[in-house]
């Protein structure tokens, strides 16, 4: 049970793994989440409601009819059908929605849902699409998957455990889920809650697809990737676990505990991380695709399609929220006047000490990224991407703000959150540091769960990435700013890489199913 070398052969585990890279690589995205083009035109005044986010003139079932009778003038011209739905936003969010409807155009985007809330106001929305490929048309009801934002709610709700004395955040997890400590690295023993919801636990972070129904005994499987705490390196299965673990602790189900314990008392409901819920109260579907090529799958069809219906992976990515419901969670969560978490807990959620080296000054608190903004208070935020949604919320508790752009299509609304950031907290689109010399990063790293070398070569003004036990040879990286490159490769769906240390020479390489550490 302790030995760490146990099934690293080269054997059925990992001839079934390099069955599963290109498949891994490419839905990079749905990984990270675990968990039709033509729009519709409405002249309507963007809707302000309530402040539990349930605001609108209707549900989802609104405006299919119209929607279908007014396509075509739509593809026309989608930008400005956009505006002309949106036309009633104040002149303070003016340059926000012409940015959200340019983006929403370009991107031929199916759907989309945008909402800010300032101070105790309700949001304000503003919407875009269609729910669905040729159906109802979004509303600020309409629900989207925004994944990985799903674990700000996982780490509260591990929060509020603490706040009743069940735990401690540096508590091992072995102390309630013994089967973490089962596995073939001794070393997993010693991963606490923190670690865990920082990221920093090690664990590595295969598929669902990979891992399969008995995914925890499978995870064990796997060595650590680093020695617990050691190195921030980002793994939704870490948060799977906290589900998990969670649940043995409480002797209830994670959705239960979430939608009573944190859902509840913020005013929402279950349906926020119950698919079949969230598809009967109109949530929007997933799109993959484009144009007439596009394929719409529901909420409960694109959980089977991305993870093989693993709804273990629902702490790390299963939440199904509207826009609106996003920013007003997000206010409230961290507001000391409505939050259902202690002063303390809340402190714990933001302190952000991890340093995440993807991006300058960027770090990691629990379940949220965070960065300096303008006058030095801090803005928090996550994405969230499954491949056919996507999702980003930002909020800066100092300005009771939050900001999200979600779309049902996974290409994400970035700019125009960036629009949001500059027009309502001054702060200026990032500026990605530019690559350093090619020394900095060639050389050979060892990713030791696969006795696998990369070899890491300069090319030109580039790098090229070489790892033949993992059928990569000569990849070209090109520089997406700062420490990361991208495969450029099709076939690799974008697939990034991060050098860690890159302001000095580098010491780690971090893919999405590797981290390999300098050796030469």
């Amino acid at each position: 049970m302790k030995h760490a070398r146990k099934g690293r052969s080269t054997g059925a585990p990992r001839r079934a793994w390099v069955g599963w890279c290109a498949l891994i690589l490419a839905c990079e995205a749905a990984a990270h989440g675990h968990g039709g083009i033509e729009a519709t035109e409405l002249a309507a005044a963007p809707v302000v409601g309530s402040g539990n986010g349930r605001q609108g003139t209707g549900g989802a079932e609104d405006g299919g009819e119209r929607g279908a009778a007014r396509g075509g003038e739509e593809r026309s011209d989608r930008r400005a059908a956009c505006l002309r739905r949106n036309a009633g936003a104040p002149a303070r969010y003016a340059r926000i929605v012409a940015a959200f409807c340019a983006e929403y155009h370009n991107l031929a985007g199916v759907g989309a849902s945008l909402a800010i809330v300032e101070g105790d106001g309700p949001p304000f929305v503003a919407t875009a699409g269609v729910a669905c490929l040729g159906g109802q048309e979004v509303t600020a009801a309409t629900r989207f998957r925004v994944g990985s934002i799903t674990k700000l709610l996982t780490a509260a709700l591990v929060l509020r455990q603490a706040d009743a004395g069940r735990l401690d955040l540096d508590d091992e997890v072995v102390r309630v889920l013994p089967e973490l400590a089962a596995g073939v690295d001794e070393r997993a023993g010693t991963i606490t809650w923190r670690q865990l919801l920082t990221h920093t636990a090690g664990l590595p972070d295969p598929s669902p697809l990979e891992l399969g129904s008995e995914w925890l005994t499978a995870l064990g499987e796997r060595p650590l990737w680093r020695e617990p705490g050691a190195l921030w390196s980002y793994s939704s299965d870490g948060y799977a676990v906290v589900g998990a673990a969670l649940e043995q602790l409480r002797g209830e189900g994670y959705t239960r505990l979430l939608a009573d314990e944190l859902l509840a008392p913020l005013g929402l409901d279950a349906a926020i991380v119950e698919p079949e819920m969230a598809l009967r109260t109109g949530a929007a579907c997933g799109h993959l695709g484009r144009g007439e090529q596009a394929r719409a799958f529901s909420v409960v069809d694109d959980l089977a399609l991305g993870t093989g219906d693993a709804r273990w992976t629902a702490p790390a990515g299963g939440a199904i929220v509207s826009a609106a419901e996003l920013v007003t969670l997000a206010r409230d969560l961290v507001d000391p006047g409505r939050s259902p978490l202690s002063p303390a807990a809340r402190r714990e959620l933001l302190a952000a000490d991890v340093p995440t080296l993807e991006r300058p000054g960027e770090r990691y608190g629990l379940g949220v990224r965070a960065r300096v903004g303008a006058g030095g208070s801090p803005i928090y935020g996550h994405s969230g991407a499954t491949g056919d949604f996507a999702a980003d919320l930002v909020f800066a508790p100092d300005r009771r703000f939050a900001a999200a752009a979600l779309s049902n299509d996974g290409d994400p609304l970035r700019m125009t959150l960036a629009t949001v950031l500059q027009e309502l907290l001054e702060v200026a689109p990032e500026r990605a540091a530019a690559m350093g010399p090619a020394h900095l990063y060639t050389g050979t790293y060892r990713a030791d769960r696969f006795d696998e070398e990369v070899t890491i070569s300069a090319h030109g003004s580039g790098l090229r990435l070489s790892a033949p036990g993992l059928l990569l040879t000569d990849v070209p990286l090109g520089h997406a700013g700062d420490g990361r490159f991208v495969a450029g490769r099709p076939e690799l769906g974008g697939f990034t890489f991060l050098f860690v240390g890159a302001d000095a020479r580098a010491s780690d390489l971090r893919g999405h199913v590797f981290v390999g550490a300098r050796v030469e």
